[in-house]
């Protein structure tokens, strides 16, 4: 006779559940500042360590190996940049612009543009991060960025003018990143330009679902 066993809620195991989740968060948080702050070539286990004020022996356990810390690190920034969501009027591609914008300018994407370039440049970590970044690059793909904001990537055309407000956010990021903050002289204009194109692409998609529902109503 099989007798199913109830689950038991062990306070002792949560609370040092509890307790690594935070440790490891801090870690993680104290990586984000150092790389916003000093860049990837001087953010050490070392420097997390003394930022998060935890032990060596602390770091080694939840993150044996520095690319783990690394690679979760940029995770971690992806889910938070992700997060940040702006409630704006306008169609969809313009509310992608508008919220996409709006992750670039925090001084949290220095930390991704660290990491990226890291996966570029550095022998040790490289590739572990270039695989990171290569897994969740769906999550910026034409497709899911404007299937979430409610629209659809219809054509070559769509994915091109995607891709063209995406690179040029990049750059804006970049440009904050290298102005230690501060967006560039020319940054309003470019974003000036970047929303009539954007509305364009709102009203003729618009236009083009209207002309399909008459279509086939008749």
């Amino acid at each position: 006779m099989n007798v199913a066993t109830r689950p038991t809620n062990n306070p002792t195991t949560s609370r040092n559940a509890a307790r690594s989740s935070a440790t490891r968060t801090r870690l993680i948080d104290s990586t984000i500042e150092a790389l916003v702050d000093l860049g990837f070539a001087k953010t050490t286990g070392v420097e997390v360590c003394r930022r998060s004020e935890l032990t060596r022996g602390a770091l080694n356990h939840h993150f044996p190996d520095f690319a783990d810390l690394l690679v979760e690190t940029l995770q971690v920034l992806y889910a938070r940049l992700l997060e940040v969501d702006l409630d704006a009027e306008g169609g969809v591609l313009e509310k992608v612009l508008l919220s996409s914008y709006e992750r670039v300018t925090q001084p949290e994407f220095k930390a991704v543009i660290e990491l990226w370039l890291a996966s570029c440049n550095d022998p040790e970590f490289g590739a572990r991060l270039a695989a990171a970044i290569q897994q969740s690059a769906v999550l910026f793909s034409p497709a899911m960025v404007l299937s979430t904001a409610g629209g659809t990537s219809a054509d070559h055309e769509d994915d091109a003018l995607y891709f063209t407000i995406t690179e040029t956010l990049i750059g804006i990021g970049l440009g904050r990143a290298v102005g230690r903050g501060e967006g560039t002289a020319h940054e309003a204009s470019v974003l000036g330009q970047l929303r009539s194109m954007a509305r364009e692409y709102d009203r003729a998609s618009l236009a083009a679902e209207s002309t399909k529902q008459r279509v086939l109503k008749t």
